[in-house]
């Protein structure tokens, strides 16, 4: 019986590990985006926690982790990351708290890179229920945060919540390091920003969730299906994803740029959904497997470290919100457009020069009798 079983438990493996590393992705979004805003709403209007989780996820990314970490270390922090969930979501706010908050966002940022390693470094699974785990963890997301509590259990359903992530993905991964290729981040950083800003100031409120008269549990679980929901149906091929190369790096950029204009223009609840759902449809588009290569030391290391100014702005749209209100998301917003309409323009152009270039054909000296 165990032949016929063990192919079967070899395919659930795959959107097994994608569960619990959505599950640790949705949850330090807005669970961490949450506990800041009652722990240190006076620091960056409460932003800083998730700033500093999704920029070590980047620096963790890129630097520490050349090889996937061993199924030990992994379930540490993921028990680690529970436990610690569970003790600051019991504690009172002042600045211990707060501080306690910020240790635990690093140590969250190291079980999700982790999890981003090992799952960089897994066999995705292939059949089409595989773009399902994104929705399923969204939905236990979402059910934990607007669960209500009794004060003696405060922070326990998200500390089992997170436990049950972590042993799911202990169960699923080698007992031994793995090689990780190096992370993608020249293509796709403004999707990734974009998305990220759009997720670490969902505590902020905008202006046109307000107009929209919406309850709090409705915009969080908004913002968490949006993100788990288009991955789902662009893995189900609901969504087209098969495009030429050229399509592939400009569709996402120009995604960004029409959904960071409508959000940045008049804040109404038809502006602010469809924007939304645009920029989670660039975010969710596969990244092509061959960025271009770049050249120079400079530009190579300003590529790399480009998704940094995610958090960077997320920051700086924090700081500003208790002078400006709604008003720095949407500059943030119309700033990540004007970008995207930029970086657009030198996709196309490049494009069409390399086009140009490759059509010309070559020329040849000419050989035969000249006047003397």
């Amino acid at each position: 019986m165990s032949e016929p079983l063990r192919p079967r438990v070899t395919d659930l493996r795959a959107p097994a590990l994608a569960l619990a590393r959505w599950i640790a992705l949705l949850m330090g979004w807005v669970w961490l985006g949450e506990q800041g805003q009652r722990l240190g709403w006076s620091l960056a209007s409460g932003v800083l926690a998730v700033a500093l989780w999704w920029a070590l996820r980047l620096v963790l990314a890129q630097r520490m982790w050349r090889e996937a970490p061993a199924r030990r270390t992994t379930l540490s922090l993921g028990v680690l990351a529970a436990a610690g969930a569970g003790f600051v979501a019991r504690s009172d706010a002042g600045p211990a708290s707060f501080w306690m908050l910020m240790a635990l966002a690093a140590l969250w940022a190291a079980w999700s890179a982790a999890l981003d390693a090992t799952a960089a470094t897994a066999n995705r699974c292939r059949r089409p229920w595989a773009g399902w785990p994104p929705v399923l963890a969204a939905l236990i997301s979402g059910s934990v945060l607007v669960m209500p509590v009794a004060q003696p259990l405060t922070g326990l359903p998200v500390s089992l919540v997170l436990l049950g992530g972590a042993l799911l993905a202990s169960a699923t991964l080698p007992a031994s390091p793995c090689r990780s290729p190096a992370p993608l981040t020249a293509t796709g950083s403004l999707p990734q920003t974009a998305m990220g800003l759009m997720m670490g100031s969902l505590w902020l409120g905008s202006a046109w969730c307000a107009n929209a008269g919406w309850s709090t549990p409705t915009v969080v679980g908004l913002h968490l299906l949006l993100m788990a929901l288009l991955p789902g149906l662009v893995r189900l091929e609901l969504v087209p994803h098969q495009l030429p190369p050229m399509a592939r790096r400009a569709l996402p950029l120009a995604l960004v740029l029409a959904g960071g204009l409508l959000l940045w223009m008049e804040q109404t609840p038809a502006n602010g959904m469809v924007g939304m759902v645009l920029l989670a449809l660039a975010w969710a588009l596969p990244v092509p497997a061959h960025a271009p290569v770049q050249t120079g030391l400079v530009r190579q290391q300003a590529v790399r470290w480009a998704p940094l100014g995610g958090p960077a702005l997320l920051i700086t749209v924090g700081a500003w919100s208790p002078t400006m209100g709604p008003q720095a998301l949407a500059l943030a917003y119309g700033g990540l457009s004007a970008l995207a309409g930029l970086t657009l323009l030198a996709v196309l152009a490049r494009e069409t020069a390399q086009h140009l270039f490759r059509s010309t054909p070559p020329t040849t000296p000419r050989t035969g009798s000249a006047s003397s």
